[in-house]
């Protein structure tokens, strides 16, 4: 009996769960049994034959070269090939000496009429899988134009089928948001966000725990803000987002270093927050005598060194000497009502519209710039997600205003934190913290021991709504972004 292999294959390990590869097992025992063949041993492979590139594919043919055997049993011609490298492979083996048979259409290879048979059925082959994939990228493409993903659901949402948009996942996607708001604070590597996320519940696809990578993914995937990303290219979905274009653009930001660094070796309070008055060098913390301590390490600077207790009650003063007096509130109150439902959401309806119009003209200049060679195509996708993401952010931003939505609560929570700011402070934990000082104070330095600071816009911006005064603030931001800051001062 001849020695030879017995090669078996189907497209994707879900078509190896079925009959199919017992099938043709069972034709090539029974072709070689009829043949006078010995199959010494089987090859069995779950891998696309359109491409070369296959790993069982590849040990057989170096095995058939080294004359382990003096023969190839496959079930049929485009179980063994659908493309050209691998079938002229195969023709260079049967130079060899190798004998090939096929036990489904039993063409005779060493016939000039069967090798014919052969290179037809191979031609047939290959032009199905070109077919077979046109159609796919058609179907496809097409989903993607009607804001359908078409591939399988991101974690935090469910799978509701072809040709319908996913759904949120009742119990990961809180999490997801969870995921995202703790990164916005800049206190978590991707390492410790991973470690925070198993320990509040958070799971990968089919329950394993999260990993780094995915945490990753996660972080940059525009499909949480409603935006598909495929082949370099973004598509509007019909999903509900997880979050907003705003939040997500600032994700990415973070990601580039744009605000600063994101981890460090010691979790100190203070670390990256305040700078040397003198030399505008960070102060970092050092653990000395079981106490805190921040100095400055710019050589020859004359800065004295401050302890963290000392410095955290030079902040609360601070927070206080900037919070909104309670006496003033009902009056701020009042001012703001007044302006929401009158001028200020015309005067922010109008600017949102203008700076739309301007995002919509960079784009079509950009168009021009490409087709005139000014910039090349990869700098025109960058810029041209880039501005979609910005659009986006806007029309998130005109939709909240033209509907209203909630800013009477948004502005009595803002009223509420900026009149308690030293109290929050003093009972919120230390991530928290580190948020509140961000939000609340910039120009942070240490000058002999004290903090100098200065109030953050919104909270400069909000006694003068009870004075009827301009507000300078509407031309660079938004109602909605100054609740942004509010919602952001609290954990959730």
């Amino acid at each position: 009996m001849k020695p030879c292999f017995g090669y078996i294959r189907v497209s994707t390990i879900r078509q190896g769960d079925g009959a199919s590869l017992e099938a043709q097992k069972d034709a090539i025992a029974c072709f070689a049994s009829q043949n006078n063949l010995e199959i010494i041993e089987w090859f069995e492979e779950k891998e696309t034959a359109s491409k070369t590139g296959r790993p069982i594919f590849e040990r057989m043919m170096a095995a058939l070269r080294a004359s382990e055997a003096e023969g190839l049993v496959m079930h049929k011609i485009d179980r063994c090939a659908r493309n050209y490298t691998d079938w002229s492979r195969l023709d260079e083996i049967v130079r060899l000496g190798v004998k090939i048979y096929s036990a489904a259409d039993g063409l005779d290879f060493d016939t000039r009429g069967g090798r014919l048979l052969a290179d037809i059925q191979m031609a047939l082959a290959a032009d199905y899988s070109r077919n077979l994939s046109q159609e796919v990228k058609k179907g496809i493409y097409g989903r993607l134009k009607h804001g359908i993903y078409p591939f399988r659901a991101p974690i935090g949402y469910l799978d509701t089928g072809g040709g319908n948009p996913k759904a949120i996942d009742p119990i990961k996607a809180p999490l997801i948001k969870q995921l995202f708001k703790l990164y916005l604070t800049r206190d978590y590597s991707l390492a410790s966000l991973t470690t925070e996320m198993r320990r509040r519940g958070l799971n990968g696809f089919n329950g394993q725990p999260i990993t780094k990578r995915r945490i990753e993914t996660v972080l940059g995937n525009p499909y949480y803000c409603g935006k598909m990303r495929v082949c370099g290219r973004l598509y509007p979905g019909e999903h509900k987002p997880l979050i907003s274009a705003a939040v997500f653009r600032r994700i990415q930001a973070i990601k580039k270093a744009r605000y600063g660094k994101k981890t460090t070796r010691h979790n100190f309070l203070y670390r990256g927050l305040f700078r040397c008055a003198g030399c505008q060098g960070m102060l970092t913390g050092e653990h000395q005598k079981g106490h805190v301590y921040y100095r400055c390490h710019t050589s020859g600077c004359p800065a004295k060194t401050i302890r963290e207790d000392q410095l955290e009650t030079s902040v609360t003063g601070k927070l206080r000497a900037v919070e909104i007096a309670k006496a003033d509130r009902a009056k701020i109150s009042k001012g703001i009502q007044q302006w929401l439902f009158h001028d200020g959401t015309k005067e922010i309806e109008k600017s949102l519209r203008l700076r739309i119009g301007e995002a919509r003209s960079r784009q079509e200049r950009l168009t021009d710039l490409l087709v005139d060679g000014a910039i090349d195509q990869t700098a025109y996708n960058l810029r041209k997600e880039n501005l979609e993401f910005e659009l986006q952010q806007l029309r998130e931003e005109l939709d909240a205003v033209e509907n209203n939505r909630a800013q009477r609560e948004d502005f009595e929570l803002l009223l509420d934190l900026a009149s308690d700011l030293a109290e929050l402070y003093a009972v919120s934990p230390p991530p928290e913290k580190r948020r509140l000082i961000r939000n609340c104070l910039k120009d942070r330095t240490i000058v002999d021991g004290c903090v100098k600071a200065t109030a953050e816009d919104w909270l400069v911006e909000l006694p003068a709504f009870g004075k009827r005064k301009q507000h300078r603030l509407l031309d660079s931001r938004t109602i909605s972004e100054m609740a942004t800051a509010a919602w952001e001062l609290v954990a959730e």
